[in-house]
Order: C-alpha cells, then structure tokens, then sequence
C-alpha cells in the first residue's frame, strides 16, 4: 500500500462526519463521499502522487491535500471537498476565491434566487451566477460529477434571460 493511500485511508477514519471511503472490490480505487452532499470523488489509488497535511490557520483545522500525477488538487477539509474555481467558461473575475466547496455553491444559488426576488438587483445575481459557474467548471476540472448544479444554474440563468440581464 502507497504511504498516500494510508495518509488518505487515516484522514478519512478520523473524520467520520465529513467523509466516508467505498473501497472497490479489486482494491486499486475507492470513492471519497462527502456526508454533507453526497458527492463522490473516484480516486485512483495509483493516480495519487502523494496527500498532504495541512493545518488552516484561520479556522484552527487540519486538513489535507490530494495531488495526483496528473496535477489536479483537491482537499479534504472540515468544509467537505475543496478546490479551486476554473475561469475557462466565465474570463476574469473580481472576487474570485481561490478555493471553493459544494456548500460555496448552495450559498451562491440561494443568494442569486434571494436577489431574483427583488426588483434592480440583476447585475448582482449575475455576479453570483458566474461565480458558481467558475465553482462548477472547478469541480469539473477536478473529478467530480456536476450535472445536477449545472441544471439548477441553467434554470437561474434563465431566470435572469427573462428579466433582460443576461444577452
């Protein structure tokens, strides 16, 4: 067994409210879900170069970043699955995080609808609607499965086509 594999396998045993690993039965991968959304990220064991402790210094938590062979990044974190956002589909944005969560996202979405509930505010919405954009194509970018969120921005976009705000 690989030293990340173990670093990994450790990390998720301690935390048992935040993540939960589905090894497969031939043993060379395992899903990671996150308890929180149910997200599911397949890990290649073999496609894992390493897994990294970290200790937030801001929330006082630890947590710990994949790094497969291939580049990608994802954390394990006391906020589920973190990543960073991808500017491929929306260009520059101001305010861009550098990492975002699946919790990132329902925030954004609830603010958007919340902001579509009042008369004047389309531009903000907007702003928030492509924040989630570059959340998504992150996430996508990374290994997970995003088709879900992606039909619930499809309908908030439509939303804002209606009221003008969107070309």
């Amino acid at each position: 067994m690989s030293v990340a594999r173990a670093k990994v396998e450790s990390f998720v045993r301690q935390n048992p409210r935040l993540f939960v690993l589905v090894e497969s039965p031939d043993g060379r991968s395992a899903q990671i879900v996150e308890t929180g959304t149910g997200k599911a990220l397949q890990v290649e064991w073999g496609e894992l170069a390493d897994a990294v402790e970290k200790e937030n210094p801001v929330r006082r938590s630890g947590y710990q970043v994949l790094v497969f062979t291939d580049g990608r990044q994802i954390a394990l974190a006391d906020v589920g699955f973190a990543f960073a956002p991808s500017t491929v589909n929306t260009g520059p944005l101001p305010d861009l995080p550098s990492t975002f969560c699946f919790r990132d996202f329902r925030h954004l979405t609830t603010g958007v609808q919340a902001l579509l509930g009042e008369e004047g505010r389309e531009r903000e919405a907007l702003s928030a609607v492509m924040l989630a954009l570059a959340l998504l194509d992150g996430a996508r970018a990374v290994g997970f499965d995003v088709s879900r969120e992606e039909r619930e921005l499809d309908l908030l976009l439509r939303r804002l086509e209606e009221r003008g705000a969107v070309p």
